[in-house]
């Protein structure tokens, strides 16, 4: 071997020997986007504003009814909670209010309607359940245990069971971890099958 043999090899394996080196102190890049999202720590939020658009089919007189795609906004305290809901063309339908004095249902052209549970109001004027005391925890992606406590639910598409509802979290907000779209349903002999589809934008706190 000549001499300008040996100093090509020299230079090889001192070229393989620094990217090596660079390799090795580059950072790595193997967590998928689905991982990232779920190490964004999450809390629950006492006071929060949504907004979004909601979907409802149920059954009435043995048949099938639906209500398209209208908007919510939803304001929430410790305290309490108000719910506006519009239909698609944005006409007021119904405003919900639930405070220490109890439960208030006003609607366009009726008289306003009271109660101490509010659930129970919903689903008798409205003719389908909307489980308010639920949707609390449930579109900030938490559920609440037996014992009181919340737990946060993993950003992905996962489907649970809480208070009688199938809960589908069907996509998430990226930036807020936090759900994007819910689909509830469950079976009641009032209503039938009920499926809720919400939409939600990603939140903003007052």
């Amino acid at each position: 071997m000549n001499r300008y043999s040996r100093i090509f090899m020299l230079l090889t394996g001192l070229s393989g020997a620094l990217l090596n080196s660079a390799c090795s102190s580059l950072p790595q890049t193997t967590t998928n986007s689905a991982e990232r999202l779920h190490s964004v720590s999450r809390s629950y939020q006492e006071t929060i504003h949504l907004s979004g658009k909601i979907s409802v089919r149920y059954e009435q007189n043995n048949k099938q009814q639906s209500l398209p795609g209208g908007s919510f906004e939803w304001e929430q305290t410790s305290d309490n909670l108000q719910i506006t809901l519009f239909s698609p063309i944005g006409q007021l339908i119904a405003k919900i209010t639930q405070n220490a004095n109890g439960a208030l249902l006003e609607r366009e052209g009726k008289m306003p309607q009271q109660a101490d549970n509010l659930d129970q109001l919903l689903a008798d004027t409205l003719r389908w359940p909307l489980p308010v005391s639920g949707m609390r925890d449930w579109l900030q992606g938490f559920v609440r245990q037996p014992d009181g406590n919340r737990t946060a639910l993993l950003a992905t598409d996962q489907t649970i069971s809480s208070d009688g509802w199938n809960i589908r979290y069907a996509s998430w907000h990226a930036s807020t971890n936090s759900p994007k779209r819910i689909d509830l349903n469950r079976y009641t002999t009032s209503a039938g099958e009920v499926i809720l589809n919400i939409f939600i934008e990603a939140p903003q706190n007052p």
